[in-house]
């Protein structure tokens, strides 16, 4: 295991309990679901820019031997995911606090 992967997997012990907390009482179901999906279309959209990057040599993964899809670390497609999933909770919450005021 690398040290990249403890480091997500660390960011996810974070922002999974984080995220269920911000989420707050009312919709939280909804909201996380909500999340999530953005969370996976920010994903699908940013993947090409990690594959061309690569392909390019923009950056490489030299000592990397984990699982790749098309010669990107599935680490950094979860990465992303992660980012963009806590990044919804946080801007559906703020939004959800400014209408109630």
């Amino acid at each position: 295991m690398t040290t990249y992967t403890l480091y997500i997997l660390a960011f996810t012990g974070f922002t999974l309990p984080v995220s269920y907390w911000i989420a707050g009482r009312n919709n939280r179901k909804r909201n996380l679901l909500l999340s999530a999906r953005i969370g996976l279309l920010l994903t699908v959209l940013i993947y090409p820019w990690d594959f061309f990057a690569i392909r390019l040599g923009a950056w490489t993964y030299p000592n990397f031997s984990g699982l790749t899809l098309y010669g990107v670390p599935l680490n950094d497609a979860f990465f992303i995911w992660l980012c963009s999933y806590l990044a919804c909770v946080v801007l559906i919450a703020v939004d959800g606090s400014r209408r109630r005021s």
